[in-house]
C-alpha cells in the first residue's frame, strides 16, 4: 500500500508540476546546460553562445542569429576540438564552461599589454612598484576574479592539467626550466602565434616568442589551470 500510494503522489506532482525542482546549478554552469542546445534550438542562449563562439574565431556567420543550426554545431565542434572535448557538436556543461573560460582569458591576455614595460621586481604582484613572473600571474588571475594563491613557477607547474603544445590557447600558462639545474623557473601567459608574455628581469613584462633560440630549449610544457 504505502508503495502505491508513492507512486500515485508522484504521478500527481508530475501531472500538477507542482514538485521535482531541479537543484540549483554551479555558478560556473551556463543556465542552457539544462535543456541542452542542439540543431533546431532557437533562444537567447544560442545568440550568446554564437556571439561567444564568434569572439572565439570559431563561428563565422556575420552575426549572431540566435537559431542553431549546422553553422553553429560545427562552431561548437571546432571549439571542443581545439581544447580537448568530446567533439559531438553539443553544447553542454563542460562545453560552455570551456567557452566562458577561454572568454574570460581572451580579454586577460588583451589587458595584459596595459602592462607592457612595467619593470621586474623579485617579488612583486602589483603595477605600482614591479611584477616577477609568477606575481605577474597572480596579479592577472586575481584582477578577472580566478582565485588564486600567491605562488612560485614550480608550484604552478603543479596546478591544472598538462597541455600539449600543438593545443596551446591563450590564457595558458607556459614554463620554462633553469638550463643548469632543470628546475622550473620561469612561467607566462600563452597569447597565441607561439608567443607569450612574462616579467623578465631584463625588460619587465614583456612578449617574447617561445621559439627563439632563447627560450626554445627551456621550454618545460604547459599548463591550464582555469
Amino acid at each position: 500500500m504505502k508503495k502505491k500510494a508513492m507512486l500515485a503522489a508522484i504521478g500527481f506532482m508530475l501531472v500538477s508540476g507542482t514538485a521535482l525542482t531541479a537543484a540549483p546549478l554551479a555558478p560556473h554552469v551556463h543556465a542552457s546546460a539544462v535543456t541542452l542546445l542542439s540543431v533546431g534550438t532557437s533562444s537567447t542562449a544560442v545568440t550568446q553562445l554564437q556571439t561567444d563562439l564568434k569572439k572565439l574565431g570559431y563561428f563565422n556567420n556575420a552575426t549572431a542569429t540566435g537559431c542553431f543550426g549546422t553553422v553553429t554545431r560545427d562552431a561548437v565542434i571546432s571549439l571542443q576540438r581545439a581544447y580537448g572535448l568530446t567533439a559531438d557538436g553539443i553544447p553542454g556543461p563542460v562545453t560552455l564552461e570551456a567557452v566562458s573560460h577561454a572568454i574570460l582569458k581572451q580579454k586577460l591576455v588583451a589587458d595584459t599589454s596595459s602592462y607592457i614595460g612595467v619593470p621586474y621586481l623579485w617579488g612583486g604582484t602589483n603595477p605600482a612598484s614591479g611584477f616577477d613572473c609568477s606575481g605577474f600571474v597572480y596579479f592577472m588571475f586575481t584582477k578577472f576574479g580566478v582565485a588564486q594563491s600567491r605562488s612560485t613557477s614550480a608550484n604552478l607547474f603543479t596546478q591544472g592539467f598538462a597541455v600539449n603544445k600543438s593545443m596551446l590557447r591563450p590564457g595558458d600558462l607556459v614554463f620554462f626550466r633553469n638550463p643548469s639545474t632543470g628546475a622550473i623557473d620561469h612561467v607566462g601567459f600563452y597569447t597565441g602565434g607561439n608567443s607569450f608574455v612574462s616579467a623578465l628581469s631584463s625588460k619587465g613584462i614583456y612578449v617574447q616568442q617561445m621559439d627563439n633560440s632563447y627560450w626554445d630549449p627551456r621550454y618545460a610544457g604547459a599548463r591550464r589551470v582555469y
